[in-house]
């Protein structure tokens, strides 16, 4: 029970606040010290980003050899070759004399589906006897490194129509030979000649009894053929409520690499290849089959045959007096991409010339983007370093905020977190660390005069104040590149057992990865490092946290102790008041 001034008329409370504020002083001065280490570990990190940020940025730019060896395709003639070049591409030159024929893809062109609209559902347009009843149902299996599996329906007999059942294997269609499917009531089982590792996934299309009889189904196949001649096979499923489009939709997502669409106006489905090119020598490029494409499609003829097929083409040409084809008119020849747009047949004057050559402005693009980089690294660190630290802007208290206005605030912590890592070793010793990479000579084996950014017309600026900020001489670096671009990429990418013989990006990408480590040791962030205990500033932090507590827990003793005393005090002045007045009215009452 506290007394607060009832007998002395004393501000109990004001005086034991002002006496908590006495002895709190030593308590602020440690929530003031937690505060700048927290500042100083984000200070840290900031700078572990930009680290992370160009360690990252310097494998995607320098030491990527299409970048540092990024070409340019030439062509005498755009309007009949035009061609692009890959970093892999070499100062070659090709004369394409003729084009005899261009590449195009297969088509085929559906007999009239007139009566048939493209919306709506298949069944009921057409005749009953081009469909199966059933119903039908999916199920994908994960592999687990055997080769039976077996598949159960929720309680619908399975219906034993393994022609039209669609067996997929990590996506490819999957013909079971005798055997391998079993049905059996509700359950089918699966063998498969080999067992499934655990990557694979199987999925099975089947159908199950329909007691209404109002769930319909046929089934298609097409066929196409890769770029060695063997045939790809994709089995459609298409269901009684499903629409003309729907079956198109399914035909274009399908693994053939076939494409159709409906014309309104010829009532017809025209089909085409995804790819140009002859592809089936002996045969169509596409072989459609099944209900779906015979009866439904209608992709015989009148005599049963298939109907026509325009054949896909290869491209013909001749380059540097060799007649040669491609399935396509865009093909690579030489890290070169060469694209024919039209036919010809030239002369000697009217041949079209291609070829390709460094692209010196992306190269030197690429460069220059890794020295501003570095620059803008640079300044920000150094600007760091060198901030003034202002000991008299100590980190504000709540009492001491509750005081002053919200700009006046952060005036006041923008000096109290000016100078946090000023002169810091850890930082400078890195920072020299990146200047003896940058400026030290690379030791490859590849046989150039630059072997240092000294030779390609990268120097430090003659402003000391500027701290290493590198500079580009334009004229002289692009005349390195476009003298010896694979120079450039050793320069800067090369690898080696020791420092000496690896490329400036290499190594200084080494360097920053150990200088993550070393700013993650004291401040955490990154490499794994988050919990207070796995860095230096954290056990700091932690440390001043549990002085924190002790000393809270010490202030609530002083506090109880106050108010004991005081209201120990307020019970013996009431009692000497009781006292007093008790005496007087002795008095009183004897003078009477």
């Amino acid at each position: 029970m506290r007394l607060s001034g009832f007998a002395s008329g004393m501000d109990i409370e004001q005086i034991v606040g002002d006496l908590m504020r006495a002895e709190r002083m030593p308590m602020d001065k440690m929530v003031q010290k937690r505060q700048t280490i927290e500042w100083q570990m984000e200070e840290y990190r900031s700078v572990n980003r930009l680290f992370e940020s160009f360690r990252n940025n310097i494998f995607d730019s320098v030491m990527r050899r299409s970048n540092m060896g990024a070409r340019t395709g030439s062509s005498s003639n755009e309007d009949r070759v035009s061609v692009t070049a890959s970093a892999t591409a070499s100062n070659a030159n090709y004369r394409v004399s003729s084009v005899e024929q261009l590449a195009t893809a297969a088509s085929q062109t559906s007999g009239s589906l007139e009566g048939l609209p493209p919306n709506e559902e298949l069944y009921s347009v057409t005749s009953s006897t081009m469909w199966k009843t059933g119903k039908v149902q999916k199920e994908t299996i994960q592999g687990e490194d055997t080769n039976t599996y077996k598949i159960q329906s929720e309680g619908s007999a399975i219906i034993d129509d393994i022609d039209n059942m669609v067996i997929k294997v990590n996506g490819e269609l999957y013909e079971p030979e005798d055997g391998e499917v079993e049905i059996k009531d509700d359950e089918i089982t699966l063998h498969f000649n080999e067992a499934l590792g655990i990557n694979d996934k199987v999925s099975v299309t089947y159908f199950t009894e329909d007691a209404e009889e109002n769930s319909y189904y046929m089934s298609g196949d097409v066929t196409t053929y890769d770029k060695d001649g063997n045939a790809v096979r994709d089995r459609i499923i298409v269901q009684g409520n499903q629409t003309m489009q729907d079956v198109l939709q399914s035909i274009n997502r399908s693994s053939v690499g076939v494409s159709g669409f409906y014309d309104e106006h010829t009532s017809q489905i025209a089909f085409t290849r995804s790819e140009t090119g002859d592809f089936n020598q002996n045969g169509n490029e596409m072989v459609f089959e099944g209900t779906l494409f015979n009866e439904l499609i209608n992709m015989y003829n009148s005599t049963g045959d298939p109907v026509e097929e325009r054949e896909g083409k290869n491209a013909i040409f001749t380059v540097n007096g060799l007649r040669t084809e491609r399935h396509s008119n865009t093909f690579t020849i030489d890290g070169m991409t060469i694209t024919l747009k039209e036919t010809f047949d030239a002369n000697e004057d009217e041949a079209v010339t291609i070829g390709s050559s460094i692209d010196t402005d992306t190269v030197y693009e690429t460069i220059k983007g890794f020295v501003d980089e570095y620059n803008e690294m640079l300044d920000t660190i150094n600007e760091k370093l060198g901030e003034k630290r202002h000991r008299d802007y100590p980190p504000l208290t709540d009492d001491q905020k509750k005081e002053l206005s919200d700009r006046e605030i952060e005036l006041w912590e923008e000096k109290a977190k000016s100078g946090l890592v000023r002169n810091d070793r850890l930082l400078s010793g890195f920072m020299n660390t990146f200047r003896l990479d940058l400026y030290g000579a690379v030791q490859h084996n590849y046989e150039t005069d630059f072997k240092q950014l000294t030779t390609i017309g990268i120097t430090t600026t003659r402003n000391y104040m500027d701290r290493g900020k590198l500079e580009i001489d334009e004229t002289k670096l692009k005349d390195a590149i476009e003298a010896d671009p694979d120079a450039m990429y050793q320069l800067f990418a090369a690898d080696g057992e020791s420092r000496e013989e690896q490329g400036i990006a290499r190594r200084l990408r080494n360097s920053l990865d150990q200088a993550i480590e070393g700013v993650a040791e004291r401040a955490g962030g990154a490499k794994g490092k988050i919990q207070n205990h796995q860095f230096t500033l954290g056990r700091n932090l932690n440390n001043i946290e549990d002085q924190i507590t002790d000393f809270e827990r010490r202030l609530t003793d002083i506090e109880n102790r106050y108010w004991r005393q005081f209201t120990a005090m307020e019970k013996a002045m009431a009692r000497a008041n009781e006292q007093a007045s008790f005496l007087q009215q002795q008095m009183l009452g004897n003078g009477s």
